[in-house]
This record gives structure tokens, C-alpha cells and sequence, in this order.
């Protein structure tokens, strides 16, 4: 792998089977095919052969792909598209690209008549709709406070990954009407995530 995927190199180093671990966590395709959509990566860009093969044959959108298979790809973007010189334009692209995804006709009917409360609220069920594998408890703090626990297999989850999921769940909370945001990810060890959100 070159050595512009110093990322995905990271990554793939902290995981037991490589590219193959963790086969019971999987995402829906449509998160593959949201982020392909505007940064394809392609036949020139070094990537596992499983990781390849499921380019070149995206299945539909509701089929489940391994979480691992995603999470190389979205380094591969970081890495290819960005640079982690440019970890702001990635966090950018990331929320740009969930806002847009909530504004289509599949999503866009849930947010405009739900709450960022009720949003998050239901987000344990909400999370097992899109992702096998893992789990999310949700924890109020406060008005307007909210902590999400995330579980999942050792290293399933690097910190770009963290920086990430904090854009995506800010722009499903800016989706569902709230006002000035604020979503800190903390990786707090191998296998626990926490995320405060706050809004107005």
C-alpha cells in the first residue's frame, strides 16, 4: 500500500485480521454509496483486494458490507482527497455529506417533524437500522445535553473515525432544528467511544 494511505496503513495495523476482522459488524451499503458519490477512489488508489472487489460491485443500498470495509474507505478518502494535513476539509465533507443525505426524500420527511431530543432519544434503534456489531446507549445530561456510548470490538473504531461520526451526528441534529451544534467524540479506549452533543 503506498505510502499516501498512511491512514488506512494505521488502521489496518491495529486490527487482528487486517481487512477481514471483524465479519459481524456491518453497515448498510448506503453509507458506502452517500460518500462515493462525490469522492470516488479510483483504480490507481492501492486498497485491500476485499475492499476493491466491493467498489467495483457496490450492492444496493440496503445490503449490509463489512463496518471494516467502510472504515478503510472513508480513510481512503481522508488520505487521498484531503491529507490529514487537512483534517478541517475532511470534517467539512462529512458533514456536508450527511446534511445532504437527510435531505433526501428517504430522510427528509423524518426530520421535519422530529426534535433534536427525540432524535437522539431514539438513536439506540436508529444506530442497530445502520450498523450490526456494535451498540449505543444514549445518556440525557442536561436541556439540550446528551452523551452517546459507543461499544464495539477493539480498534473497529480509529480516532479519524470518531472525528467523523461527530460531523455526521451534528448534521443529523442541525437536520432535525438544532441551532449551534456542538459534538465532541472521545475515544476512551480500544473498544468505547463517548460522544457529548450539545445544541441550542
Amino acid at each position: 500500500m503506498p505510502a499516501s494511505l498512511s491512514s488506512v496503513q494505521r488502521y489496518l495495523s491495529r486490527l487482528p485480521q487486517g481487512a477481514d476482522s471483524y465479519p459481524a459488524c456491518s453497515v448498510k451499503a448506503s453509507l458506502i454509496h452517500n460518500a462515493m458519490a462525490s469522492r470516488p477512489l479510483g483504480r490507481d488508489v492501492e486498497l485491500p483486494a476485499a475492499v476493491r472487489r466491493l467498489l467495483d460491485h457496490l450492492p444496493p443500498v440496503s445490503m449490509w458490507v463489512p463496518e471494516v470495509h467502510f472504515n478503510i474507505l472513508m480513510l481512503a478518502i481522508l488520505d487521498v482527497h484531503f491529507g490529514t494535513r487537512d483534517l478541517v476539509g475532511y470534517r467539512d465533507w462529512v458533514y456536508t455529506q450527511n446534511r445532504k443525505l437527510f435531505q433526501t426524500p428517504l430522510y427528509r420527511a423524518v426530520f421535519l417533524v422530529i426534535s433534536p431530543d427525540r432524535l437522539l432519544y431514539g438513536m439506540e434503534k436508529r444506530w442497530e437500522s445502520f450498523r450490526k456489531g456494535s451498540t449505543l446507549r444514549y445518556a440525557q445530561r442536561g436541556p439540550r445535553e446528551v452523551e452517546l456510548h459507543l461499544t464495539a470490538p477493539p480498534s473497529l473504531y480509529a480516532s479519524l473515525h470518531v472525528q467523523g461520526m461527530s460531523e455526521a451526528l451534528r448534521a443529523g441534529v442541525d437536520a432535525a432544528g438544532g441551532k449551534r451544534s456542538r459534538v465532541a467524540g472521545e475515544l476512551l479506549s480500544e473498544t468505547e467511544v463517548l460522544y457529548r452533543l450539545t445544541w441550542d
